[in-house]
């Protein structure tokens, strides 16, 4: 009898660390940013989310409740793992933040789902605690007996109900990794976050032109990240571009209603007037707004290609302006546009050497 107690002991303790790894891992790692805009939320951002404490605390708090569910049904064999259900219910719930979060906080459809799946569990649990005596014991004991699989079987459906329920918006966790790293001035890290993707939205759009600015290389790197909304995406306007925890300086409000309203008016950098031009494509201005401010000999890289574009797009261009490495890319780009006359095979084969340009984007971003 001893061997048989101890494979139920074995069992339990093997799922006690399996949620136990789960739960902090899904609350330190991947929530972690979602759970800490909630907070910020809800707050109204007079509290700060701590990201090594809180998910210890949550995970305990599951821990103790599943604890809980075992002292009162005593289920131990085949459907242990059911007693976990409770906790798995709980990260469900913490973590199930809408991504419009700022103007829709409610519990949603959890008034009704919360309720009545404890209620189905709690009757689940009473038939099984009924069945239990009459089960017939096992031919295998130990770490990787029937009953460990079987209960490990249960926790892994668990564990991908709550990852599936929960917030998957990969966008809006970029965004809010993003600002996580900006409000602790570090503004490199953000600019790391989703860099090799090719989706976006305005918001993320707005967040990695303000890191760019912060660390003086938007008139450099900008045309390497995924871009849309033109201009109007490079300022806060609360509704299609906004940010949740990391606080913007006054001026990236742009024309909002409030700023209208105080007659506030902020002068713009250079640099954000000369991108807001190039995002909005309008080359003629940008040019001569280009030569009032900077020497032509010493101009970012998307500076260079913007007017080198300008130069060849304008039969009397303002200003003349000659780079061998770059008149060179720029010509071999213009062979590949010619080479492919399907426009999805051209864009395609462009986008693996040029995406970076300020060209590829003057063809075919923002669109």
């Amino acid at each position: 009898m001893d061997h048989k107690r101890n494979s139920t002991a074995k069992m339990r303790f093997a799922c006690a660390i399996i949620f136990l790894v789960f739960a902090y891992t899904f609350l330190a790692c991947y929530q972690a940013d979602i759970l800490a805009v909630a907070q910020h939320v809800l707050s109204e951002g007079k509290t700060d989310y701590f990201y090594t404490l809180a998910p210890l605390l949550v995970t305990f708090v599951c821990f103790l409740l599943q604890l809980g569910a075992y002292a009162v049904t005593r289920v131990k064999r085949r459907f242990h793992g059911l007693t976990y259900f409770p906790s798995f219910l709980l990260l469900a719930l913490i973590a199930d933040v809408p991504t419009h979060v700022d103007t829709s906080v409610s519990l949603g459809w959890w008034w009704l789902v919360l309720p009545f799946s404890l209620l189905g569990w709690a009757g689940v649990m009473w038939v099984v605690r009924q069945l239990e005596p009459l089960e017939q014991e096992p031919h295998s004991f130990g770490w990787f007996s029937r009953y460990s699989w079987v209960n490990i079987s249960q926790l892994v459906v668990m564990m991908l109900a709550v990852i599936f329920i929960t917030n998957n918006d990969r966008l809006f966790h970029e965004r809010m990794k993003m600002e996580h790293l900006m409000k602790e001035k570090q503004y490199e890290k953000a600019l790391e976050v989703g860099e090799k993707s090719l989706q976006t939205d305005s918001s993320l759009t707005m967040l990695r032109i303000a890191c760019l600015y912060r660390t003086g290389e938007l008139g450099s790197r900008l045309f390497s990240y995924p871009l849309v909304g033109g201009s109007q995406s490079m300022y806060i306007n609360g509704t299609s571009v906004k940010a949740l925890m990391w606080q913007a300086p006054v001026w990236m409000y742009g024309t909002s209603p409030w700023m209208k309203k105080h007659r506030l008016k902020y002068r713009l950098s250079k640099e954000y007037e000369l991108c807001a031009l190039l995002l909005d494509k309008k080359l003629d201005e940008f040019v001569r707004k280009l030569v009032k401010y900077h020497e032509l000999t010493k101009l970012p890289t998307h500076y260079k290609e913007a007017i080198l574009l300008y130069c060849h797009l304008r039969t009397h261009p303002i200003v003349e302006f000659h780079d061998n490495v770059m008149d060179a890319d720029f010509s071999d780009y213009q062979s590949m546009e010619r080479k492919y006359s399907n426009p999805v095979e051209r864009q395609s084969v462009l986008r693996d050497t040029y995406s970076n340009t300020y060209w590829y984007y003057y063809d075919y971003g923002n669109k």
